[in-house]
C-alpha cells in the first residue's frame, strides 16, 4: 500500500469506516507515527467496525488504547498538582494544545487523545516565579532555556510523572501572531477541582494549532501533517462551543499567515472532515494542501516543492518578515533580535529535514 493510500485508509478508520481491502500493517505504521492509534481504536469500537478488523490488529490497538487511558489519568493528576503549585504562587496559567482540549470538551476525563506532555503558558514576567513554584513542588527542571525569544522556558517532571510539564512564556510560532492569539480577550477562565487556569476560546485554539504546525514546525513549506491537530480542529469545529471563524480569519494578520491558515483548514476538512466555512476554503489553500499531499506521497519532492512555494510566496514572505520584525521590536524592545544567517540556515535545515518525529 502506498503512503497516500495508507493515509486515506487511516483517515477512513478514524471515521469508523475502514476500507474492506486494507493493509493494516501500513495503516498501523502510519497511526503510530502520527500518535493517533488510541483514537483509531476508539473510532472503530464506537462504529462497531472493530469486529471486522483482524484479531491481531484489534489486540494491538486495544492494548495501546487501554495504556493511553491509564497514562492520561496520570497526566491529569500531574496537571492538577502543577496547577495547584502555580495557583499557590498566584499564577493562573493558560492551557495550551491537548490540555486545553480536555477543558474545551467539558470536565476533563481520561481522553483517547495521546498527549506527549502538558503545555502551560505563563507571561514572561511570571516565568521565573512559575519555575520556582513548580520546583518547590518537586518538579525537577530537566531543561531550561533563556532569553526573550524562546517560547519554552523550562521542561519539568518528577520521577513518577509520565510526561513533562512544558512551561511556555509565549505560544509557539511568530511572536506577534502568537501574542495576538493568547491576548486576554481570547482567554476564558477554567475552574476544576478548586484550581484556576485559563483556556483559549475555540477560535484562538484553532489559530494556535496553525501557528504551531505551519510556522513553528515548518509544515507550510515541507508539507507535513500533524494529524492529531487536524483531528483537534475537526473536534473544535463540531463541538458544543461554536468556533468564531471570522475571528480566526482576523488573527491571520499577514497574507502568508492567511495562506497558512487556509492550507491547514483545507487539510482539516479534506483529511479529518472538519466543518470549515466556504469563506476559508480558498483555491490557494486547496493548492497548498495538494502540494502538501504530493510532498507526503513522494518525500523526494519535499525540497523542490518547498523551494517552488517560497518563490511563489516571495512577496507574501517579504511582507510577513517585515511585520515579524516590527512585532519583535515592539515585544522585545530590540531591533536586532531577528535571526542571523547561522540561525536561518539551521532553521532551513530543520524545515527540509524530512518529517519530524510523530508527524506524517
Amino acid at each position: 500500500m502506498s503512503r497516500h493510500a495508507a493515509l486515506r485508509a487511516l483517515m477512513a478508520g478514524l471515521r469508523g469506516e475502514p476500507p474492506p481491502a486494507c493493509d493494516w500493517m501500513a495503516v498501523l505504521r502510519l497511526a503510530n507515527e502520527a500518535l493517533v492509534t488510541p483514537q483509531l481504536h476508539a473510532a472503530l469500537a464506537a462504529s462497531g467496525a472493530i469486529e471486522a478488523v483482524p484479531a491481531e490488529v484489534r489486540t494491538f490497538t486495544a492494548e495501546v488504547f487501554e495504556r493511553n487511558r491509564a497514562r492520561n489519568r496520570r497526566l491529569l493528576e500531574t496537571l492538577a498538582e502543577a496547577l495547584g503549585a502555580l495557583n499557590a504562587a498566584g499564577i493562573e496559567p493558560v492551557l495550551l494544545k491537548g490540555a486545553a482540549l480536555w477543558f474545551a470538551q467539558g470536565a476533563p476525563s481520561p481522553s483517547d487523545r495521546l498527549m506527549n506532555d502538558l503545555d502551560l503558558l505563563v507571561r514572561p514576567a511570571e516565568a521565573e516565579r512559575a519555575t520556582a513554584a513548580l520546583s518547590a513542588a518537586d518538579f525537577r527542571v530537566h531543561h531550561a532555556y533563556a532569553g526573550p525569544k524562546v517560547h519554552v522556558v523550562a521542561e519539568l517532571a518528577r520521577p513518577t510523572d509520565v510526561g513533562f510539564v512544558d512551561l511556555h512564556q509565549r505560544a509557539p510560532g511568530p511572536p506577534g501572531l502568537a501574542e495576538a492569539a493568547t491576548a486576554q480577550a481570547l482567554l476564558r477562565p477554567v475552574r476544576w477541582r478548586g484550581l484556576r487556569a485559563l483556556a483559549p476560546e475555540p477560535a484562538a485554539q484553532v489559530f494556535l494549532f496553525v501557528l504551531h504546525d505551519q510556522f513553528h514546525d515548518g509544515d507550510y513549506w515541507r508539507g507535513g501533517f500533524t494529524l492529531k491537530h487536524l483531528l483537534d480542529i475537526a473536534a473544535l469545529a463540531g463541538g458544543p462551543d461554536p468556533v468564531d471563524w471570522e475571528r480566526v480569519s482576523r488573527l491571520a494578520s499577514t497574507r502568508l499567515a492567511r495562506h497558512a491558515l487556509e492550507a491547514e483548514l483545507a487539510a482539516a476538512a479534506g483529511l479529518a472532515g472538519a466543518r470549515v466555512p466556504a469563506a476559508l476554503r480558498s483555491r490557494w489553500g486547496g493548492l497548498q494542501h495538494a502540494r502538501h499531499l504530493a510532498q507526503f506521497r513522494w518525500p523526494g519532492l519535499i525540497a523542490p516543492l518547498a523551494a517552488l512555494a517560497a518563490v511563489l510566496e516571495a512577496p507574501s514572505l517579504a511582507a510577513h518578515r517585515a511585520a515579524d520584525r516590527r512585532d519583535r521590536e515592539q515585544l522585545f524592545g530590540e531591533s536586532r533580535l531577528s535571526a542571523g544567517p547561522g540561525e536561518r540556515l539551521e532553521r532551513l535545515r530543520y524545515i527540509l529535514d524530512g518529517l519530524a518525529d510523530g508527524k506524517i
